[in-house]
């Protein structure tokens, strides 16, 4: 391997304690970077060792909170023309290495953005993660080939990166059909407590060294939602969404709108959610997450219509939202998704086409949804749809095991006894609903059939 002056391409990565990991990441460069930077942060095991063996050149920096410094410091040792950014858990995927080396000739961008692939088992092969056997979610891009200009930095304590500096180069940026596995997904999916509270400190550290900045606020509130702290997420959004007028056009907004889109919802302001999307939307690339909360938003707006025309339009701009979103994720060409998953996806279709009366298409989506990993939430949909259609009977055959774990089971039940004569049932199963969903209905869509049952069945009694 060259090192010095004459490298072409420099892969920079931070390290510790990935003996484990390090030697596949290293030999996925092998012919691709003529140059490679190490940087260990504290490693107690063999890895400064497994770099050296590859040809690295492995600094060491104590790990003092802070990303950037060691990434920088690697930048600092890189002779190349160009810079690839990888993680010891990460490998380029076969063709990615000449569709690199392609991009690089070709020229005319500073940032590259490379195709990622979460895959579903840390043992699972590159080659089957890459053709979606053994790929967990969508694929999805980020920023990690970069031309090394003399003014390079990585900014920010945690979720670091070059978005600023990029910026100051015109942002120019080219999408790349290079395709990268990322085999450690699961475990940092799962994430120990410690890791993700480690990383909320320095957010919130982040938040007050950078109070105009709302891109720790995005990230600080996604923890947050996740956690199931809805009220915190909230207050956080809403706080950093005062700040957008002042950011930068570059600055993502985009974890940030997606929280506040969906906070908005949930609490029935489909408005607001409207208004964020139009704000990230006219700023950023499309991204399924934008699709989905617009239609979900709309669906919002339909339950809290009577039926009629207006409904009926509010549904359809679901539905063409929602079908976006099905595109986009097809297509595989935007940054990360947080929320639109296919099973939800598939749902929030699937309740949006039997309200609008196209139960059979609707059974279609619930059964993708169930395929795609969508469990009971499915099941249930599926069920409506089938006693919506026609075919009550089979829907209480299909929502017989979820009838323990689901308050709306129980309310699609009564649907069901309903459409089957068997009113004294329909107000029981009503009843059990109503008790088990003692907190309220989360979904719009669920209060405006437990209103349209309950009225119904006392219009009967």
């Amino acid at each position: 391997m060259s090192v010095g002056v004459t490298a072409r391409l420099t892969l920079c990565l931070i390290a510790r304690n990935e003996e484990t990991w390090l030697p596949g990441c290293l030999a996925s460069v092998a012919g691709v970077a003529d140059e490679l930077v190490v940087v260990d942060t504290g490693s107690t095991d063999g890895t400064r060792q497994v770099a050296r063996d590859a040809g690295a050149l492995v600094l060491s920096r104590p790990w003092d909170d802070d990303f950037a410094a060691p990434r920088n410091l690697a930048l600092d040792h890189a002779h190349g023309e160009w810079v690839l950014v990888l993680d010891a858990d990460e490998r380029l995927a076969d063709g990615a290495g000449p569709a690199i080396l392609a991009a690089m000739a070709r020229g005319g961008f500073e940032l590259g953005f490379l195709r990622f692939h979460n895959a579903a088992r840390e043992e699972a092969s590159p080659g089957a993660v890459v053709a979606g056997q053994e790929r967990m979610g969508a694929t999805y891009f980020l920023p990690r080939l970069m031309r090394r200009l003399p003014d390079l930095r990585f900014h920010g304590i945690v979720h670091e990166s070059v978005t600023d500096w990029a910026a100051v180069h015109g942002n120019r940026f080219e999408l790349l059909d290079a395709d990268v596995v990322h085999l450690g997904y699961v475990k940092e999916a799962a994430g120990s407590l410690l890791k993700r509270d480690r990383n909320l400190a320095l957010l919130e550290r982040r938040m007050a060294l950078e109070p105009d900045d709302v891109t720790a606020r995005g990230y600080v509130a996604m923890e947050r939602l996740q956690r199931g702290e809805t009220a915190a997420a909230e207050a956080v959004a809403e706080a950093a969404w005062a700040l957008v007028p002042r950011q930068p056009p570059h600055r993502s907004l985009r974890r940030l709108a997606v929280v506040r889109a969906l906070a908005a919802v949930q609490r029935g302001a489909p408005e607001v959610a409207l208004e964020t999307l139009a704000v990230v939307e006219a700023r950023e690339v499309p991204n399924p997450d934008f699709a989905l909360l617009r239609g979900m938003a709309e669906e919002v707006t339909a339950f809290a219509l009577p039926e009629g025309p207006a409904q009926a339009a509010a549904l359809a701009r679901a539905l063409q939202a929602y079908q976006q979103a099905r595109d986009l994720l097809r297509e595989g060409r935007f940054l990360q998704v947080v929320l639109a998953t296919a099973p939800l996806l598939e749902v929030r279709r699937g309740v949006a086409l039997v309200a609008a009366g196209r139960c059979a298409e609707g059974a279609s989506a619930f059964r993708a949804a169930e395929r795609a990993g969508g469990g009971a939430e499915a099941a249930v949909g599926l069920a409506e749809a089938q006693a919506r259609g026609g075919d009550p009977a089979e829907a209480l055959r299909t929502l017989e095991p979820h009838l323990r774990e689901r308050p709306e089971a129980w309310l699609v039940a009564a649907l069901a006894a309903a459409g089957l004569g068997a009113a004294g049932d329909a107000r029981l199963f009503l009843a059990r609903a109503t008790e088990r969903a003692a907190g309220g209905w989360a979904s719009p869509h669920h209060r405006a059939l437990h209103r349209a049952l309950r009225a119904s069945l006392e219009g009967r009694a």
